[in-house]
């Protein structure tokens, strides 16, 4: 969620181009982060302290981790902690950017913290987004309260990001008493639980999970698409019954529903989730029914 979410601030700084952030995305999984970049995202070491080993040792015939250990910067400890983020794809982001001289290892730091500072972010937060606390971040972006509702927002981010965009991210939910739908597919689920779920968009947004979720290429938000999406939905609430099942708490669902006409929905519990993927923005909305 954070490589997209800094990517674009980068952009907004001019740093990099779109072009160039949409290259590097999603990050490729065949390297690993350098310590030095681990160490100094994480605070270990500042980058003046890391641009001195740098220049101490020879790159050819010294790890930059153990050379840091044998200067006493750091522990053998704090080595493996580092090296276990290797594969962390934020680090792995911020390496590709270094790599490709479009940040400088002093940068880093500062840019992240003016990034925390316009999201907003809390250092909780902003450790979450950093090290891919799934959970954690669901719940600063739709802080929920009640139990299910959360359960199934996680389920609906975690089908998002394996099924159609890894690099998704969300905005700030909310609730409304009254929303006018663009084009539209939704679900009913009812049992133990009887909500409705509405995946919309105006234009050709709902094309992020058309042309993501099956083989099938669509030019436009048509029927087919709209349909799409429709099973898409079906998708993520089949999971999320499933995980309920194992409870003994027992949901059914209705037939996907869509029309390229929204509806005007009523309802004093709606909870909107905004949702970027794949260059275009759709909403995500929860109509609750006591």
């Amino acid at each position: 969620m954070i490589n997209r979410l800094f990517g674009n601030y980068l952009v907004n700084k001019q740093m990099i181009t779109q072009e160039q952030l949409d290259e590097l995305l999603p990050v490729q999984k065949d390297f690993k982060a350098e310590v030095e970049t681990i160490a100094v995202i994480n605070k270990v070491l500042t980058s003046a302290a890391t641009h001195e080993l740098l220049e101490r040792i020879d790159k050819e015939n010294e790890r930059f981790g153990e050379t840091a250990v044998e200067a006493g910067y750091i522990t053998d400890d704090k080595l493996d902690e580092i090296l276990s983020y290797q594969s962390n794809t934020f680090m792995r982001f911020v390496q590709s950017l270094l790599d490709k001289g479009m940040i400088r290892l002093e940068q880093i730091n500062p840019c992240l913290d003016e990034f925390q500072q316009i999201g907003g972010y809390s250092d909780i937060v902003m450790e979450a987004l950093i090290h891919d606390d799934l959970e954690q971040c669901v719940d600063a972006f739709v802080p929920l309260k009640a139990k299910r509702l959360k359960e199934y927002t996680l389920t609906f981010v975690q089908t998002v990001r394996r099924l159609i965009d890894g690099d998704m991210y969300l905005e700030k939910a909310y609730t409304a008493s009254s929303l006018q739908l663009d084009k539209y597919a939704c679900q009913m689920i009812s049992g133990d639980m009887h909500m409705k779920v509405y995946i919309s968009a105006p234009d050709d947004g709902l094309l992020a999970i058309a042309n993501y979720f099956t083989e099938d290429t669509y030019n436009t938000v048509d029927e087919d698409a709209l349909d799409n999406v429709g099973e898409f939905i079906n998708c993520v609430n089949g999971l999320f019954a499933t995980n309920l099942s194992y409870e003994d708490f027992l949901i059914d669902m209705n037939s996907p529903e869509y029309s390229a006409e929204g509806p005007f929905v009523s309802n004093e519990k709606l909870y909107i989730i905004p949702v970027h993927a794949n260059g275009y923005y759709f909403k995500a909305v929860l109509e609750v029914y006591e």
